[in-house]
């Protein structure tokens, strides 16, 4: 298998009803988007509230300075309303995290980043990289139990907003979900090129 889709570079392109999306998008500079467990839980409180009737959450993965969501976009709901629905979760978070951190200013990169997609192996390979992130980065060396990844969700059986069933048919079944995941992939960075370049 492997992730192959001609992948759009277009950063602006709109949400479209139906369309799966990567979300993603990095801290400004050197300054970090989560520095307690409250940031992480607000961010996603926030996320579920401005985005949940607009949108499915396939997969998710929050790091200190930046983050990674897989998407799909409601059937009949605006792609305007997506993107204004984002953009009211990203100004509501950064002033709720510059009065929590006593600092001000931008916080996000200025462009939300989004790639659409349109083929189930790369839909695969993009759960794998957006669960394996966190060792990628050296936040962990266990994605298992990262707290703030979709992971564990997915494979719990406890009640959740993640479209955890979609994500699951999409491995055929929980078994294959975590034997997908426990690929050693010698180069993540290629990976990562083929995902997001």
């Amino acid at each position: 298998m492997h992730p192959h889709q001609s992948v759009n570079k277009n950063y602006s392109l709109p949400f479209e009803p139906s369309n799966f999306y990567h979300v993603y998008n990095h801290a400004v500079g050197k300054e970090l988007l989560f520095r307690d467990a409250e940031n992480y839980i607000f961010f996603l409180k926030k996320f579920s509230y401005y985005l949940g009737p607009y949108l499915d959450l396939y997969s998710y993965c929050l790091l200190p300075n930046h983050f990674h969501l897989l998407i799909k976009v409601s059937k009949n709901t605006n792609s305007e309303k997506v993107s204004e629905q984002f953009r009211r979760l990203l100004i509501s978070y950064s002033k709720a995290f510059n009065k929590y951190s006593s600092r001000s200013g931008t916080l996000f990169e200025r462009h939300l980043k989004r790639i659409r997609i349109t083929t189930d192996e790369y839909l695969i390979w993009l759960v794998f990289y957006i669960h394996r992130n966190p060792v990628h980065h050296g936040y962990t060396d266990d994605f298992n139990n990262y707290r703030w990844s979709s992971y564990k969700s997915i494979l719990s059986h406890k009640t959740t907003e993640l479209a955890r069933d979609n994500v699951v048919r999409l491995f055929s079944s929980r078994k294959k979900f975590t034997a997908f995941h426990e690929r050693n992939i010698s180069d993540f960075n290629a990976l990562q090129d083929l995902l997001l370049e």
